[in-house]
């Protein structure tokens, strides 16, 4: 089995919800990585800030910057680690994530080096 990285992505033009609203969105993110766990792919997952560092390489330098910066259409989220036979697999345990009613969900599979 392979291991494949889930990244969440997130448009910057999110609705505005309620409480109530937020609460149900909690409750069936939670109740999508309970399945994740239940079929035996979770390895693991996390919430990303906001904000971080980016470092380019700069004429032989690293540059450091802030971002990614609010400005951005798409910002990277969270993401899951889940193992699959293959990337149909993979693409089965996404296919009821609740992200996909406010962003992208990508999948790639994590090469061992």
């Amino acid at each position: 089995m392979d291991n494949y990285l889930i990244l969440l992505h997130e448009s910057n033009n999110m609705p505005q919800l309620s409480p109530e609203e937020m609460q149900a969105v909690i409750r069936r993110y939670k109740a999508w990585g309970q399945r994740l766990h239940e079929s035996g792919s979770f390895l693991g997952s996390n919430k990303l800030e906001a904000s971080g560092r980016v470092l380019r390489g700069d004429s032989g330098k690293v540059r450091i910057t802030d971002g990614p910066f609010a400005e951005t259409k798409d910002v990277l989220g969270g993401y899951f680690l889940v193992q699959a036979e293959s990337y149909e697999k993979a693409v089965e345990l996404c296919r009821d994530s609740p992200h996909l009613d406010f962003g992208a969900v990508e999948i790639r599979r994590v090469e061992v080096v």
